[in-house]
């Protein structure tokens, strides 16, 4: 079984392209396009089930058109619109600076240096360009990268420092 911390979010599935079964996906970073990896992993139904890539290419700037060994139909690729994409985290060069994965952020506590532990962030939403977090206790924040003052992987906390008036106590 596939477990969320060896794997990276890269993207999410947009729509299918054509009737022979290749998907768009919508890429959140350029991990696959710097990498050589042969399969992409989908969130179907909440379990990460691995497909091999036979042929992509790019399209835009943010999409890549996928072709997946199974996925031989527009009916079959349409059961997996909406599905987010990830890659494993061996796929990655050793020595890859990689970027924050910011949906890993589900479930890391959220510290605030002002007013301490703030919540446990449940949804990170990156549907906009202002990406925001939503905590256990029901707050929305910004998650703007002036905020962010540590992000702790093995503690699994995010600690900020959010303008004024942005919390209330």
């Amino acid at each position: 079984m596939i477990r969320s911390e060896e794997i990276v979010h890269i993207g999410k599935i947009q729509r299918t392209h054509g009737t022979s079964g290749e998907i768009q996906c919508r890429m959140l970073n350029t991990l696959w396009e710097d990498n050589d990896a042969t399969f992409i992993l989908l969130n179907v139904d909440e379990i990460f089930v691995p497909f091999r890539v036979t042929d992509w290419r790019t399209k835009g700037s943010e999409d890549v058109l996928l072709t997946l060994q199974g996925v031989g139909s527009g009916q079959q690729a349409a059961r997996l619109i909406g599905c987010e994409a990830y890659m494993l985290r061996t796929d990655l060069p050793t020595d890859a600076d990689e970027p924050l994965d910011l949906g890993a952020l589900t479930g890391y506590e959220v510290h605030d240096i002002t007013h301490g532990k703030i919540g446990t962030i449940t949804i990170v939403d990156t549907s906009t360009l202002n990406t925001l977090v939503q905590l256990d206790n029901g707050a929305l924040l910004p998650l703007h990268e002036d905020f962010v003052l540590e992000v702790d992987t093995e503690e699994k906390t995010l600690t900020l420092r959010l303008p004024d008036g942005l919390i209330e106590r």
